[in-house]
């Protein structure tokens, strides 16, 4: 059983800060080396300062930074607790426009063969270790974890929607050309009520902020260590969490495609009659209109069966390969289901990097080797301009894939999705009192 709950957030004072775009940030793990330059210069209270503190004793730094905002009430706790409406409008590359609603609330940890919280993708130790660093010493959640639950009739949209017609926004945050960013805090009690009993019976994906997750788990289990009489009501056992229906128009998935700086030498020939094994290919000139096609081809293709595009150092050609025969997979993954080996990208982990390349996920890992990048054209220019030797592009799962293999107890592969647009940091932040209760029906705490 999910347990949502409304909670008393942390903002910014709106009589201090007066643009909020200036603030607010990404994710911390979409955020480049420039990206933290330009956020840095963009405004001294950005949230990037908490949450990707760049000074040489990090953590230490945010805990302080997060301290002082508070007493010179540039961030201020609201009075009552409240869920968050978000509607997230933004562009296409073909010039689409799209809306993403969805609502921020607490969520009650649960581990994950409780069922209730599915996660879909394998984290690693480092970014993991860091998340638990920050939150350990700032005593809060600064970012959502964005998780999907799926309701074709979409009832809590609907009165979501229709409870913010004519209400101000609270927050309204324009994001240079990308999009836009509109916030209402609801604190109506009956409306959080109904929510709540609509939201016990759903599952929940995780879609994003994997290591997030973990990382309020591992702050539970510790707090819980500390506390053995606890009722299970503190502070402590609750993350804050963005919820978006899986059925929603506006809920988009982009490919992560895969840039390998180094694998063994492989002769052409022998690379070529490993493939021709288990894949057919298509072949295309690399030439600008051979590219056009290359990827046009693909795109299309690629919504009815499993593609890879893949490019290598001094091959002249784009390469669409087609698995041949399904028992390639299955020889390779023995314990997987079905519904995770029919995935492309478990097919160019598993088959292609690890057993055609001699790749190991270890040797993946090993200083930067795999790198990911969303844009096709950048990954493939990156082969080009030798700074890798090979690039795969991949065509995006669908949400209900990516269900289907969470709700098995499997997970894929890191960053095998990538949620657009991302949600913004410094919206809302939850600070977690470890003496404060929180009470599941709105209004008492």
């Amino acid at each position: 059983m999910v347990r949502i709950a409304p909670f008393r957030s942390i903002v910014y004072n709106p009589k201090k800060v007066r643009d909020f775009s200036k603030v607010v940030a990404p994710p911390y793990d979409v955020i480049s080396p420039e990206e933290q330059d330009r956020l840095y210069r963009k405004s001294p209270q950005n949230v990037v300062r908490l949450i990707l503190n760049r000074e040489p004793n990090p953590y230490e730094e945010a805990a302080r930074i997060f301290e002082q905002w508070q007493a010179d009430g540039i961030l201020v706790r609201s009075d009552r607790p409240a869920i968050y409406l978000l509607s997230q409008r933004f562009k296409l590359k073909t010039g689409e426009e799209k809306e993403r609603l969805g609502f921020m609330a607490l969520v009650r940890i649960e581990d994950s063969s409780a069922g209730g919280v599915l996660p879909h993708e394998k984290t690693h130790k480092a970014p993991l270790d860091d998340r638990i660093k920050v939150l350990q010493a700032c005593g809060a959640h600064l970012s959502p974890i964005f998780s999907l639950y799926s309701q074709p009739k979409q009832t809590i949209s609907q009165l979501l929607k229709e409870h913010v017609q004519g209400i101000p926004t609270t927050i309204q945050v324009k994001d240079e050309g990308k999009g836009s960013t509109s916030m209402w805090e609801i604190t109506d009690e009956e409306l959080i009520g109904l929510i709540q009993r609509q939201m016990a019976d759903q599952p929940l994906l995780i879609a994003d902020g994997h290591h997030r997750y973990e990382a309020a788990t591992s702050y539970r289990d510790h707090l819980r260590g500390e506390r053995p009489h606890g009722t299970g009501r503190e502070a402590f056992n609750y993350v804050m969490m963005y919820f978006s229906n899986m059925t929603e128009e506006g809920l988009v998935i982009f490919p992560t495609h895969r840039m390998l700086r180094e694998f063994p030498r492989i002769p052409f020939l022998q690379l070529e009659e490993k493939l021709h094994a288990h894949f057919n290919m298509e072949q295309y000139p690399k030439t600008r209109e051979g590219r056009r096609s290359f990827l046009k081809d693909f795109h299309k293709e690629g919504k009815k069966r499993q593609l890879i595009g893949a490019s290598f150092k001094n091959d002249p050609r784009y390469l669409i390969l087609r698995l041949k025969n399904k028992r390639s997979m299955q020889r390779l993954g023995k314990d997987m289901s079905a519904s995770l080996l029919e995935l492309d990208v478990s097919v160019l982990h598993h088959l292609f990097i690890e057993n055609i390349l001699g790749v190991s996920p270890e040797a993946q890992l090993q200083d930067g080797n795999l790198t990911y990048n969303q844009d096709a054209e950048d990954a493939l220019n990156a082969v080009e301009k030798g700074a890798v030797q090979a690039a795969f592009v991949l065509n995006p799962p669908r949400p209900e894939q990516v269900l289907t293999v969470a709700m098995g107890g499997e997970k894929m592969p890191q960053k095998s999705t990538y949620f657009y647009p991302k949600l913004l940091s410094g919206l809302v932040i939850n600070k977690i009192d470890p003496d404060e209760e929180i009470e599941e029906k709105p209004g008492r705490q």
